[in-house]
């Protein structure tokens, strides 16, 4: 496999941007994919040796020739869920089957997709049943297809942990419904993940099948706070049960908390709290004995992810995919204040400028 080339689609993404330094650390030869060449030629890896830089377009068919030309293995990493598509479900469909028809003329010996836990679920989410459904279009093709489907990524920069984060310091208390706040996930560390899609590239017996990823902890979110409260060194948040114990209910006070407090719009964070009454937990662990690897524990996990947070040696964010909003309460606040200091004496005191939402 080292001497075969391999396409990294979603280059410029949080987990395309970590995998990308590694297999190429690893001595790979690799071929990084990605719709701005401006954004890719910003990374740091830009000079590597034996990487490749291309432009394409998973809804430009033709650009997805010359990124598929020569090449034997591709990852999956992009999905649409973005304010540039508001029914990403249909983008994402419609990239899938656009990926399948270039990969089959180009002899395209083996996909590695990176989907997610939870799509089979009665109460899946929209979000949840596209990465289903974008499974099950790479699967259609003559390409075998190598599936991970990975509970929430946790590590610096991942959306998973700066939802966590923001929330966690600014939430003294939660009033939420039981059917949320206790249903069970079990989040893996990007480290594990980045493992698992590199030494499947090793091992033969891992082409063609689907596997469960998660780590060695199950947390409810409410466990889940606690452990970021006393990794973070904040006080135990307080949990309130709804009056009603609906899922609704539940759902519309989370959409509210995130259009306050986290730097995400709407178009992304909604579909992601969609999800929260989901179980995201690993059905089997046949994978653990393929690659073995040490799971690194949920609250080490965290801490990692603080440490290195605040020290500002994040190699990717999330947000490199897409651009990054200030919360609602920020424009607000700036604007309350803006107008409160013209008020107070409007001939002497010059205009403050807003925090602008986009």
């Amino acid at each position: 496999m080292k001497n075969s080339l391999i396409l990294i689609t979603g280059a410029t993404g949080y987990i395309g941007g970590r995998l990308v330094l590694r297999l190429l650390r690893a001595g790979y030869r690799v071929r990084a994919m990605a719709r701005s060449m401006d954004k890719i030629k910003g990374r740091s890896w830009k000079d590597y040796p034996n990487l490749e830089l291309v432009k394409a377009d998973f809804h430009n068919p033709e650009s997805l020739e010359g990124a598929l030309k020569d090449c034997d293995v591709a990852y999956y990493l992009v999905h649409s869920m973005s304010e540039e598509h508001k029914n990403f479900a249909y983008a994402d469909r419609r990239a899938a089957k656009n990926f399948i028809s270039s990969s089959d003329k180009h002899g395209l010996k083996r996909i590695i997709y990176l989907g997610g836990l939870g799509g089979n679920e009665p109460n899946a989410s929209l979000h949840l049943k596209s990465r289903r459904e974008v499974e099950i279009i790479l699967q259609s093709g003559r390409v075998p297809v190598t599936v991970f489907r990975s509970a929430h990524i946790i590590g610096s920069g991942s959306a998973s942990f700066e939802m966590l984060r923001y929330i966690a310091e600014r939430m003294p208390f939660f009033i939420i419904p039981r059917s949320i706040i206790d249903t069970k996930v079990q989040p893996i560390c990007i480290r594990n993940v980045l493992i698992y899609l590199e030494k499947c590239l090793e091992n033969n017996e891992t082409t063609g099948q689907t596997y469960d990823i998660g780590g060695p902890d199950i947390l409810t979110y409410r466990q889940l706070f606690e452990v970021y409260a006393k990794q973070a060194g904040l006080r135990k948040p307080l949990f309130i049960n709804s009056p009603t114990p609906h899922f609704e209910l539940g759902k519309k006070i989370a959409h509210t908390i995130a259009k306050l407090l986290l730097p995400i719009s709407p178009g992304i964070s909604q579909p992601l709290l969609d999800g929260l009454g989901v179980e995201i937990i690993t059905k089997d662990d046949k994978i653990r004995e393929i690659i073995p690897q040490d799971l690194v524990p949920c609250s080490r996990t965290i801490d990692r992810a603080i440490q290195k947070d605040s020290l500002k040696i994040v190699d990717t964010r999330w947000t490199d995919a897409g651009g990054l909003n200030f919360p609602e309460w920020m424009f607000v606040l700036s604007l309350s204040l803006s107008m409160k200091f013209l008020l107070a004496s409007p001939s002497n005191v010059p205009t403050l400028p807003l925090i602008s939402r986009n």
